[in-house]
């Protein structure tokens, strides 16, 4: 075999490797399946004894996600709190605890610029900002939710140029998360400068007609719409008095979500 099929033949190796949906995951919470149910400061204290070491974490609606790692074994663990208490341990993949992906030496391997900016912007958000708490196993798809979670996180127009429900998910995951960031700003909230801001919060679980009317008579005009994922839809609200620009996302004909995006292109 010549140099260059060598060559070749390395290098399919590693784009297989890459583009596997599988990551080979040890089972390390099956291990630690007698925490589930235990109390927070309890269940830590036990996992930091077993040699686990919390790495990262984020709020989530009214759950909390830590990630644990484990050096010996090598692996990455989420913990799901909820009420207090340990609601599940599941494994998921070395990016989620900032350690070296299992598919960065094949990336590495292709000379592929872009699967290695998709790697490295993978450690961006964690399997918990997912729904199902898994990342997509296909890579396109975990790239635009990648990019529709960045988005939504720092404020950045809706831009979903792929049409994909993976993008409206990552946006609508992004918003959550900044909101859940920027609780700390409580009734403030809402808008910015000097003028007094209106607050929307009532309007969340409310009807989507009434909610509408209700955002016009407090001097919103919808500016711009789209489509979020397969039922829901998108609407953006400004409020020129007040310097207030709004998400509204609608699922089932009720307001699912109602968010402060700062800026968007028809926002002025």
């Amino acid at each position: 075999m010549n140099n260059t099929m060598r060559q070749l033949v390395v290098a399919c190796t590693a784009l297989a490797m890459a583009l596997s949906p599988t990551v080979s995951i040890a089972a390390s919470a099956d291990d630690l399946r007698d925490l589930v149910g235990a109390r927070a400061a309890g269940g830590e204290n036990t996992l930091e004894s077993r040699g686990w070491v919390s790495i990262t974490g984020h709020h989530s609606g009214n759950a909390s996600y830590t990630y644990w790692w484990n050096a010996s074994r090598k692996s990455c663990v989420m913990v799901r709190t909820s009420d207090g208490r340990f609601a599940a341990i599941s494994d998921v993949s070395k990016g989620d605890c900032n350690q070296k992906s299992d598919n960065n030496d094949a990336a590495v391997a292709i000379g592929a610029v872009g699967a290695i900016a998709l790697i490295a912007a993978l450690a961006s958000h964690k399997s918990g900002h997912h729904d199902d708490g898994k990342h997509y196993a296909d890579r396109e798809q975990e790239a635009d939710y990648e990019r529709g979670y960045n988005d939504g996180m720092y404020n950045q127009p809706y831009h979903n140029y792929s049409r994909r429900d993976a993008y409206s998910a990552g946006y609508e995951s992004g918003v959550r998360q900044r909101g859940q960031n920027t609780a700390y700003r409580d009734d403030h909230r809402w808008g910015g400068g000097y003028a007094a801001s209106v607050d929307v919060s009532d309007l969340t679980g409310a009807r989507a007609s009434g909610a509408e009317n209700s955002l016009e008579s407090r001097g919103f005009v919808r500016v711009d719409g789209f489509q979020s994922g397969g039922d829901g839809k998108g609407t953006i609200w400004w409020n020129g008095r007040t310097r207030q620009c709004l998400q509204a996302i609608t699922v089932d004909g009720r307001v699912d979500s109602l968010s402060d995006i700062g800026s968007h292109r028809r926002c002025r």
